[in-house]
């Protein structure tokens, strides 16, 4: 059920049974030595393509990029600014509006994105559109918490995590193939929020936040990703009861 692969005949058929649809959007930033520069969106559009599945709803292209202005002292990262984000995701919820879908999903796979978004959705109803709009961001489900808690302890960390680093593996275990699997040390930091690009290389020299992605499996990111689609699926079946108000 991938936009892409319709006709507009096929989207407007859909369109008479349902009003959802599922926009995953992530970030193209370092994950470490350890991890691909494309982990964010690839595990939300992974979560979200595996939810629709089971429910039978659109997903359409995936936002690759997102506020990743904090990480760009590392090679490969690319960025939006947020007003750039801003202007991107009105303009995109404007256009799925006006076809007739009324539950527009964002599955988030970057906590950078979330305080932008949420600027985009006010900006939307203050300018009167209707409908539901969201962000679901895959790892916020308290199980999926849970799951990582247990499968990785304080190893979890914040970024450039065995969890999001093992959804990765899962899905493409043929990129690990150069990629590091060195342990290091792992260090509690104090440090301020936000951090300048410069800051974040000054205390996260090698791009993990507390992190030890060297203990991501391919085994541990199938658990995770079920554990996560499942979430996922639970919300939008109660999105689904909504009535939206027109």
């Amino acid at each position: 059920m991938l936009l892409e692969n319709l006709a507009f005949t096929e989207v407007e058929a859909y369109l008479k049974k349902k009003d959802i649809v599922l926009v995953p959007i992530g970030s193209v930033e370092q994950h470490s030595p350890y991890g691909l520069i494309g982990t964010d969106f690839i595990a939300a559009e992974a979560v979200a393509c595996r939810a629709a599945e089971k429910l039978d709803i659109l997903v359409a292209p995936t936002v690759c990029y997102g506020i990743s202005d904090h990480h760009m002292a590392f090679k490969g990262t690319l960025t939006l600014r947020p007003e750039t984000m801003i202007h991107m995701v009105t303009d995109l919820v404007r256009s799925l509006v006006t076809h007739g879908f009324l539950r527009i999903i964002f599955v988030n796979g970057h906590g950078g994105n979330i305080h932008t978004l949420g600027a985009a959705f006010r900006q939307l109803k203050s300018d009167g559109i209707s409908g539901y709009f969201d962000l679901i961001s895959w790892y916020d489900a308290g199980s999926v918490k849970k799951l990582c808690t247990e499968l990785f302890g304080e190893s979890e960390g914040h970024h450039a995590t065995p969890s999001e680093v093992s959804i990765t593996k899962a899905l493409r275990p043929e990129m690990f193939a150069g990629k590091s699997n060195r342990i290091k040390t792992l260090a509690k930091k104090k440090y301020y929020w936000p951090l300048s690009a410069g800051e974040m290389k000054k205390v996260f020299p090698d791009g993990r936040m507390e992190s030890a992605p060297w203990l991501a499996s391919e085994d541990a990111g199938k658990k995770i990703l079920d554990c996560a689609v499942d979430e996922l699926k639970k919300r939008l079946d109660q999105i689904m009861q909504y009535e939206i108000i027109s």
